[in-house]
């Protein structure tokens, strides 16, 4: 059933745990090992969390306002910086093969072709966007100030999507040598003043910061007054794959994949509570 390119799987969508649904690329990635498919998945926070990028320490957080707020603290496998968990946050991971046609080589025209299908399934939702080009991204990383490289959202990569010129779909990714799994996040409803709470930082700072991830980053409620649901995301996403010659078949974790992602769930467990 699964032997071709274009037949990919979909798992259940899921809004578990914030270190189980950290664990799920460890699950992605034994089923690439075990010769599985492409696979989609798609889920969301469950509840208040911030969680750090692969290089930051737990002190970039402020472990007190985490606590006051009721949010956990988490590190991820993937990403440079601080991503704010909480219901709204829509993310999609997608594993490829490494011997896939869509798993590039170049890490940055990696994320080309994915951020074409999502400018296509936010089109037919009534969203408007633009990629942002190599060049683009590139200049305005130099230009970011030490605090907005603090935020994964304050930044702008390659092929990531802007909506009004503030970007509203962020990319990363795991490469292993079995493949990699591309990660995709956006917000409902974007918060700036509560990632802003969860960072260690100066009342100062807090407020810049605040204030310029205001002007840089936009959620689905700032663009439409009846924002999509993440349902009819999903059947615009599925629709945007067909496009391009790629169906979709509703499948279960695998044995594997559900050992490997419960192993992996340790480390991505709570640092604070």
């Amino acid at each position: 059933m699964w032997m071709s390119d274009k037949l990919w799987r979909e798992l259940p969508t899921s809004a578990e745990p914030i270190d189980l649904e950290l664990a799920g690329p460890s699950g992605l990635l034994a089923g690439l090992q075990a010769g599985g498919p492409p696979t989609l998945r798609w889920y969301e926070a469950s509840r208040l969390g911030l969680v750090l990028g692969s290089g930051q320490r737990p002190a970039e957080a402020d472990l007190a306002a985490c606590q006051e707020l009721g949010a956990s603290l988490h590190k991820r496998a993937s990403g440079g910086t601080a991503v704010l968990f909480e219901p709204g946050l829509i993310m999609q991971d997608i594993a490829l093969p490494i011997a896939h046609p869509l798993h590039v080589g170049d890490v940055t025209e990696s994320y080309r072709w994915l951020g074409e299908i999502w400018v296509a399934t936010l089109a037919s939702v009534g969203i408007t966007t633009q990629l942002i080009g190599v060049a683009e991204a590139r200049a305005d990383t130099q230009a970011l100030s030490p605090l907005e490289r603090r935020a994964c959202f304050g930044g702008r990569s390659p092929y990531e999507l802007l909506a009004g010129g503030r970007k509203l779909v962020g990319f990363s990714q795991i490469r292993r040598r079995e493949g990699a799994v591309l990660q995709v996040g956006m917000y409902t409803r974007w918060l700036p003043d509560r990632l802003a709470a969860l960072l260690a930082m100066s009342p100062e700072e807090r407020a810049a910061l605040s204030a310029r991830l205001s002007e840089r980053v936009t959620g689905l409620t700032d663009l439409l007054p009846a924002p999509p649901t993440p349902k009819a995301l999903r059947a615009a996403f599925a629709e945007a794959l067909a496009a391009r010659g790629i169906s979709l078949a509703a499948a279960d974790w695998s044995v594997a994949e559900l050992t490997a992602q419960a192993a992996a769930r340790e480390r991505y467990g709570t640092l604070v509570q």
